[in-house]
């Protein structure tokens, strides 16, 4: 995940202030009726799972349980990031882009260690945050060599209201197409400004892939290495990417995702 800029605001305008609370996704009628499966059981038959995350973080946020998963019963797993979300601060001396990018990377091996992932299954492709769109048919192109026939590719949803995760999920949609892969997206931003009360799911075809403890508490680990997006109370230090209630949204038995 990362920040959506006020450059890119007529972008994304969905994107604004603290977003819809977890405890309102809690009483949604109908996220509670999309379809269940086990994550296990999604992942039947599958030969390898591949994601491509717009930012480090975006994995872990979005399908962090069904990698897990993939990764407890010895699926190959390969992870795609996009960017190093070197631009999540643009205007902090405390984080200049060479610098984050350089933590950032460290804190995708980390939290993808914890999931499952080694380091040799991690690509980065530094096409630049907030250039995605910009840069939709050279990341077409660097993910022609990475995906195989057969593959299930999993990326951010088309429509997520953030430029990066937009055009991300349009690149993969060609790229998979090329390369005769299976497209499976999940939203992340999503969660911020969808409405929990309409009486229709807003996200045709969407399931509910349901996680075991165990992947629920690997997700929570891998989540804590991106200490770059938590809160930090030192001064000087920027508003966070995750603060707490951003982070509730992911703290779930289950992950959604979408065709």
């Amino acid at each position: 995940m990362a920040a959506v800029s006020l450059e890119s605001q007529h972008d994304a305008p969905r994107i604004a202030g603290d977003g819809v609370p977890e405890s309102a996704w809690r009483r949604s009628a109908w996220l509670a009726a999309l379809p269940a499966q086990s994550a296990s059981d999604w992942l039947a038959g599958v030969a390898r799972l591949v994601i491509v995350s717009p930012h480090p973080d975006d994995e872990a946020l979005g399908c962090g349980g069904l990698i897990a998963t993939a990764c407890a019963i010895g699926l190959p797993v390969r992870v795609v990031s996009v960017t190093d979300g070197e631009a999540c601060y643009p205007d902090s001396p405390v984080w200049p882009a060479q610098r984050l990018r350089i933590v950032r990377r460290r804190e995708l091996e980390c939290a993808l260690a914890i999931l499952g992932v080694e380091i040799d299954g991690i690509d980065t492709l530094d096409i630049g945050d907030g250039r995605v769109s910009e840069r939709e048919s050279a990341l077409v192109r660097a993910l022609a060599p990475v995906l195989h026939t057969g593959d299930r590719v999993l990326t951010t949803w088309r429509g997520d209201g953030h430029p990066d995760h937009e055009a991300t999920a349009r690149a993969v949609e060609r790229a998979a197409a090329e390369r005769g892969a299976r497209v499976v997206q999940f939203p992340v931003w999503a969660w911020h400004w969808l409405s929990p009360d309409v009486p229709v799911s807003p996200l045709p075809g969407a399931q509910r892939l349901v996680l075991t403890p165990a992947a629920c508490r690997a997700k929570a680990a891998a989540l804590g290495c991106f200490v770059s997006q938590l809160h930090d109370d030192r001064p000087g230090m920027p508003a966070p990417i995750l603060p707490p209630h951003v982070l509730e949204r992911f703290d779930r038995d289950f992950e959604v995702v979408l065709p």
